[in-house]
């Protein structure tokens, strides 16, 4: 009996397959330098057409290929293996999509969709080359009937999560800060110039981040609601992103427990709730980067870790949280190689891969850093500890060494988190955690330094201490320490949980011994902490006019609210003063669609205003208006409440 013939190119397929990626790469190289140079009118073949040519070319020629002898033996070699192939693709996916962000940029391109489409297809080629989990319909279903209970459980504290971060999102706080409305106005310049370019920086908040709220505003309208919207989804997808790295860390009942507190954390659901920090964002983005890292690396499977490093990297596009995990993860890496290196040693092909998946999908970010460094640093030079000269200053003022003073502010980091108030961006006159948590936090604390032999505890140290550190020695001023410290917040409670599970353990009441007095128990503590807190927000917080840092900044709110309602395109006239004036608040412009408001400082009997023109007075001119309106009755007055404060007067002149 003869031997069935393989079908035509089927021993050649991995040059055919490279040939054919070739081909394609230079048509699309082809198209993006066309599109990235100026149009030339009358012109018969565009400049790099020849490149598109070249390309079909290679294309037919991998079609013509057939399987001859010497082309099956060069098949085999290294450059055309399967999972090389994919990293290579990859490779110059990322670099096309670096190559085309930086000539974008040079000719003022404003679409990048392509641009981003070739940059997650690189990260899409990557973890393809190392994914070998099996996606069939049977096993995923069978998956999921496994795991029905836990997946409804965390799907329920997911839905509680949201909506106490959804109610009522566009009127509570009340009032959008001045650094919210100048998000909102950052977002809303995304669709030109440079911020076009999802790879660059503002203040060191991506612009793929902007563009994601500037399209929930076109979606929703100008206003607080849509602003807020995506800040709200990062903190409900903390839940599931936390409990991955908590159930991997802690056990299923230790993972319930740690979302269940994030959930009605109550200043976890502020800054849900704003969009003036985006710090909110490093609560779901970290857990699921560091999950993949560590499960990877546990369980030597290279997609895993190649997943994190992506998800690393794409964080760079957020916010400058990113920076300290990659820190952090290059020192996790270092002394697991000097001190855990008997774990870690048959682990080093996942350490690669998550740099290799890191440093490939980096590169467009890494182009724009290089050429505009200012702006990656930005936030250290206003903000830094050394940076900005405050440590000096400090040192000089106080008479304290350089030790006395770092050590303070790690002190003051740490303890931001259970006993300084969260005043910055908040107003709340409550720690981060409550005393119930924080005593929990405390003892899990110390457990996880316990177990720091273990990789994974070594990592939850690493996450906590990391996030602690940078805020507490390289940022100021120390009053920011308040909502930096919401990176810290996801191991913390981690670590709460930790230990409430252990001391519920010393004293007999573990679910194995006693199942009902545990349920009982954890029942009762949670329930204790869920009052605390939506007092705490709702109830102490919410009604409470204490958002917006001062009477000037919520002022600034109300008045883009209203000239927005105003229905004619006739002057508006500000009663200012040196404290209450049109241009302070970015809130203003947002609310308000940049719509044109003139400062009068001088008394408003020099003011000639003509029919239908609105005259509004600040809070401290207030009076002022009301008696010129007594003067020249006929007109409309409207007032706008603060609480119980009257904080703006408008008149429309009759």
């Amino acid at each position: 009996m003869t031997d069935q013939m393989p079908e035509l190119g089927e021993n050649i397929r991995n040059i055919r397959r490279f040939f054919t990626f070739l081909g394609i790469y230079f048509l699309l190289v082809s198209q993006f330098l066309i599109f990235s140079n100026p149009i030339i009118d009358n012109v018969v073949i565009p400049p790099y057409t020849w490149l598109a040519v070249f390309g079909v070319v290679i294309l037919m020629v991998g079609q013509l290929i057939r399987p001859v002898l010497f082309l099956q033996k060069i098949s085999t070699w290294f450059i055309f293996q399967e999972r090389v192939f994919w990293i290579l693709a990859s490779f110059m996916l990322s670099l096309l999509a670096a190559g085309a962000t930086v000539n974008f940029m040079l000719f003022t391109r404003v679409n990048y969709i392509p641009v981003i489409t070739i940059w997650l297809l690189s990260a899409a080629a990557y973890v393809f080359a190392f994914f070998d989990v099996s996606l069939e319909t049977s096993i995923v279903l069978a998956w999921i009937k496994k795991n029905r209970n836990e997946i409804f459980c965390v799907s329920v504290v997911a839905l509680f999560a949201a909506w106490l971060r959804l109610y009522r999102l566009g009127e509570i706080p009340r009032i959008l800060d001045g650094d919210e409305g100048l998000i909102g106005l950052a977002a809303q310049s995304t669709i030109s110039d440079l911020l076009a370019n999802p790879f660059s920086l503002w203040e060191n908040f991506g612009a793929m981040y902007l563009q994601i709220i500037n399209l929930s505003i076109r979606i929703f309208g100008v206003n607080a609601f849509a602003l807020r919207l995506v800040p709200a989804i990062g903190g409900i997808l903390a839940i599931p992103s936390l409990y991955l790295l908590s159930r991997w860390i802690g056990g299923r009942s230790i993972a319930l427990i740690t979302v269940i507190i994030l959930a009605f954390s109550h200043s976890h659901i502020h800054f849900s709730r704003i969009a003036s920090v985006a710090y909110i964002h490093g609560t779901w983005l970290v857990p699921l980067e560091l999950y993949f890292l560590i499960s990877g690396l546990e369980k030597k499977e290279s997609w895993r870790t190649a997943v994190s490093g992506i998800l690393l990297a794409i964080h760079f596009s957020v916010y400058l949280t990113s920076q300290v995990i990659m820190a952090l993860v290059l020192v996790y890496m270092l002394i697991a190689f000097l001190f855990y290196r008997p774990w870690f040693k048959p682990r080093l092909t996942q350490a690669v891969v998550f740099w290799g998946g890191f440093l490939i999908t980096i590169l467009p970010s890494a182009f724009y850093i290089y050429l505009s460094p200012n702006e990656f640093l930005d936030r250290m030079a206003q903000n830094g500890t050394f940076q900005s000269g405050w440590l000096e200053n400090t040192m000089q003022l106080t008479g304290q060494s350089a030790i006395e003073i770092l050590f303070g502010r790690f002190m003051h980091a740490f303890l931001s988190l259970t006993y300084y108030p969260a005043v910055d961006f908040y107003g709340s006159p409550a720690p981060m955690m409550s005393m119930v948590s924080s005593t929990m936090f405390l003892f899990g604390l110390a457990i996880a330094l316990w177990r720091i032999r273990n990789p994974a505890y070594l990592l939850l140290n690493g996450y906590f201490w990391a996030s602690t550190f940078s805020v507490g020695i390289f940022a100021i001023p120390p009053s920011a320490d308040s909502y930096r410290m919401l990176m810290a917040l996801p191991p913390a409670l981690l670590m709460a949980a930790l230990g409430l599970e252990r001391i519920l353990e010393m004293l007999t009441l573990d679910p194995k011994s006693s199942r009902t007095a545990y349920m009982f128990s954890v029942s009762a503590i949670l329930a204790s902490l869920l009052a605390f807190n939506i007092w705490t927000y709702y109830g102490d917080f919410a009604g409470r006019c204490r958002f917006g840092g001062d009477l000037i900044g919520r002022f600034a709110s109300y008045l883009g609210g209203y000239v927005k309602t105003i229905d004619n395109e006739l002057p508006v006239y500000l009663l200012s003063n040196s404290s209450y004036f049109y241009g302070s608040h970015g809130s203003t412009d947002y609310l308000g669609e940049s719509r044109k408001i003139t400062n009068f400082p001088d008394p408003i009997d020099t003011l000639n205003p003509v029919h239908g023109e609105t005259i509004i007075a600040s809070p401290e001119r207030i009076s002022e208006l009301e008696d010129w309106a007594r003067a020249h009755p006929g007109g409309e007055l409207r007032y706008q409440y603060d609480c119980s404060n009257t904080i703006l007067l408008a008149y429309r002149v009759p």
